[in-house]
């Protein structure tokens, strides 16, 4: 049987003796969830509301600019009966309650933060307003027919009984809290999917916003860390006799990380860093340089050492029809996010406190307790505002790093990645090798479709950190190790996006082979979907020109009439008037589906000195119900510029174990006077919401590559793309 990553999750944190339970305010243990004072009314872990009327929502995800913070407070504010801006938030603390109910763990990720947490905080809201009317009922001694709830104020329907949510804070709190509250019908909505503010926006205009780089923490140092240039070295020696002679710098020392410079501010620390020399251990052998790898993938490619992922049996002969076939590669790719990394920590007496922006605080607060050797509960996490995320600060080095400083140290400590940091100490999107065939037949069909893809795991390294954080301390990182290892034989990330094909081909078969590297690997924006929708996408074209049939039609033919996809594709289609390009200009076309949503997009280019210039980008997404429009489109728009920056320029290589590429000139991202116009469509959909931060990014590269063969008649099937 086939998992995806959050059904092998959930399986192992049930097998583990987890539990989540959305509305608990106690974790498994039973230690209570201290959040507020025993003066307000907190119907839930979620929710409370304070005796002067302020509204305080928990925020269980990461807010990295996708907007999380302003969804769940529309789920929220619609069911409450409140304007959006009358909801305070502030950022979940580590509890069993506010662990994703998929995941099992209080990660933000898979694009599933407003599917997972649509009816709980629809239900939350609910629940406090039906309690807060409970109340008025019991102060005014009227039925609930006579009472209304609207504007953060219960009012009787003959205008008698008029009061503010505050007013019914000191009854409501006594209260049992409401449940199964009929929600509201879609045609009451004052808020979802007509919100179109950012609850967040004035505090990231005015500064007020707090990121990880903005905690300060009284008596606080800055650290800069040396870390070996390859992934596998340690420090051998150091010398810091000059360093430590630099204004401003208190100490020098080595921890399992690096070696540490300690200053009182960044620039004397970075400055001083300079100034040390340091000798690590030599890297060890095998797959050091990029050559040697891609060798190792066309190696995989041409042995026959494959898990089958999908074997559809093929009802037509083997020989008939057409054969096509291409080969396919894509790199390693960095997250680059616009805010390096970084941690602060304060030790405490029986642990510490780590202010960090986290995409997986459970995940920091695991990594900080191994460092120190003291239980979980002893660390306490401040998960701030993230300068972006895509996946990269999922990971918890950051933490451990700036853990090892503090417990040398003993003072308040802010860790600080350089630019250069955090492009060669990634944990990288694994390069992929795909060699794929089909046969297109006379009428159009196509039969015999193989797939066979060949690329490091992300989960033979991932899982076993993330299990870590999920079962008990006492296990040791052997057997995780090796449930890690089991599953990179059929790596659910690697192989997403291409077994689950659209299209109705006749004996479709996809497999699977496992190239480990010796290199930290991590989730890219949309995972294993960036690179198999390239691929995918890309000979889907392939074929439609073989078959001699427009690349939209063929889409559309071999898709079921009433799916998503011609749904998404026609939309598309007529924003972008597919075929009717203006002269000059050529269009390329791709249908994805990802974290249950649908995307199709079309990108529109034309050649200045044979090379591409991005004229326009449309895009259609089918993600269930909308609630917050513009935050849609921008996500889309966002996703769509992180894959073509990269499907133009994302290219990360090793030499002699170590990255080559060091910041923003050799590693570019699309800049503004790049960056096209773009067009997004959303279509209507009663269906519960789905994902929206990754899927807009698979499409991106595929649709570039088709209009790039449309102009020039040159197939592309390597990212970057290069022409000629």
């Amino acid at each position: 049987m086939s998992l995806t990553r959050r059904q092998f999750i959930r399986n192992v944190s049930v097998t583990g003796g987890a539990l989540t339970l959305g509305f608990q305010l106690t974790a498994c243990s039973g230690k209570p969830l201290q959040l507020g004072s025993e003066a307000d009314f907190q119907p839930d872990a979620f929710l409370r509301i304070e005796p002067d009327g302020a509204i305080i929502l928990q925020i269980p995800k990461a807010e990295m600019g996708q907007g999380v913070v302003t969804g769940m407070v529309t789920l929220v504010a619609e069911e409450l009966e409140v304007h959006p801006e009358r909801i305070g938030y502030a950022m979940a603390p580590v509890h069993s309650a506010f662990a994703d109910p998929e995941m099992r763990l209080q990660i933000t990720g898979g694009s599933a933060s407003i599917r997972v947490y649509h009816e709980i905080l629809r239900q939350v809201g609910a629940s406090a307003r039906e309690t807060l009317v409970a109340a008025a009922m019991q102060q005014s001694g009227l039925d609930r027919t006579s009472l209304d709830a609207r504007d953060g104020r219960v009012r009787s329907t003959d205008g008698a009984v008029d009061l503010a949510y505050a007013d019914l804070v000191a009854i409501a709190r006594t209260l049992p809290v409401a449940s199964e509250v009929a929600l509201k019908p879609a045609d009451q909505w004052q808020w979802i999917g007509h919100y179109d503010q950012r609850v967040d926006a004035q505090a990231k205009t005015d500064g007020s916003a707090r990121f990880g780089m903005d905690a300060s923490p009284e008596g606080c140092l800055t650290a800069v860390l040396l870390r070996c240039p390859w992934f596998d070295g340690a420090v051998e020696s150091f010398s810091a006799e000059q360093a430590l002679e630099h204004p401003g710098v208190v100490a020098v020392f080595a921890t399992e990380h690096g070696v540490a410079v300690v200053a009182e501010g960044y620039w004397p620390a970075r400055q001083a860093a300079g100034k040390v020399e340091v000798t690590f251990t030599p890297p060890g052998g095998g797959l050091r340089d990029s050559a040697a790898i891609t060798e190792a993938l066309t190696a995989a490619l041409d042995g026959d050492d494959f898990a089958s992922v999908r074997n559809d049996p093929a009802s037509a002969e083997a020989g008939q029809g057409t054969l096509v076939s291409g080969r396919y590669a894509v790199p390693f790719l960095a997250h680059a996010a616009m805010e390096p990394l970084n941690a602060t920590c304060r030790l405490t007496e029986d642990g510490c406190e780590v202010w960090v922006g986290s995409q997986a605080p459970d995940l920091a607060q695991d990594a900080a307790s191994r460092v120190l050797d003291v239980p979980r509960e002893a660390v306490v996490i401040h998960n701030q505002f993230l300068g972006g995320g895509f996946g990269r600060r999922a990971a918890a080095d950051n933490v451990a790093e700036v853990v090892a400083i503090a417990r040398e140290l003993k003072r308040p400590v802010k860790l600080v990645w350089s630019r250069e940091d955090d492009m060669r100490h990634d944990w990288y999107r694994p390069p992929m090798a795909g060699a794929i065939e089909a046969r297109v037949h006379a009428d159009g069909s196509i039969s015999h479709w193989q797939h066979r893809i060949a690329g490091p795991s992300i989960n033979q390294q991932v899982l076993p950190v993330m299990m870590g954080a999920m079962l008990p301390q006492w296990i040791p990182g052997g057997p995780r190790q090796l449930v890690g290892d089991f599953v990179g034989k059929k790596d659910f990330a690697s192989v997403e996006g291409s077994k689950e094909l659209p299209y109705q081909f006749d004996g479709v078969s996809v497999s699977y082979h496992n190239v480990q590297v010796p290199v930290p690997l991590g989730y890219w924006r949309s995972v294993g979907h960036s690179h198999n929708a390239f691929v995918v996408e890309s000979f889907v074209d392939e074929l439609a020109h073989a078959a001699g049939v427009d690349p939209l039609e063929f889409r559309r033919k071999h898709l079921a009439a009433d799916s998503r996809e011609r749904r998404v594709l026609d939309a598309v289609a007529a924003a972008a008037s597919w075929g009717n390009a203006p002269a000059g200009h050529y269009q390329g076309i791709a249908v994805h589906d990802s974290f249950q949503s649908c995307v199709a997009e079309v990108v529109e280019i034309s050649l200045v000195d044979g090379k591409p210039k991005l004229e326009h980008v449309y895009c259609a997404i089918d993600c269930g119900q909308v609630i917050n429009p513009d935050i849609v489109r921008d996500q889309m728009i966002g996703g769509i510029v992180f894959a073509l920056s990269a499907a133009l320029h994302g290219e990360i290589t090793l030499k002699n174990g170590a990255v080559e590429q060091s910041n923003y000139h050799d590693y570019q991202l699309l800049r503004q006077t790049d960056t096209p116009p773009m067009t997004v469509v959303l279509v209507e959909s009663a269906a519960p919401p789905t994902g929206v931060g990754e899927p807009g990014t698979p499409p991106a590269a595929p649709a570039l590559a088709n209009a790039l063969f449309a102009a020039t008649g040159e197939r592309q099937r390597r990212l970057p793309l290069r022409m000629g």
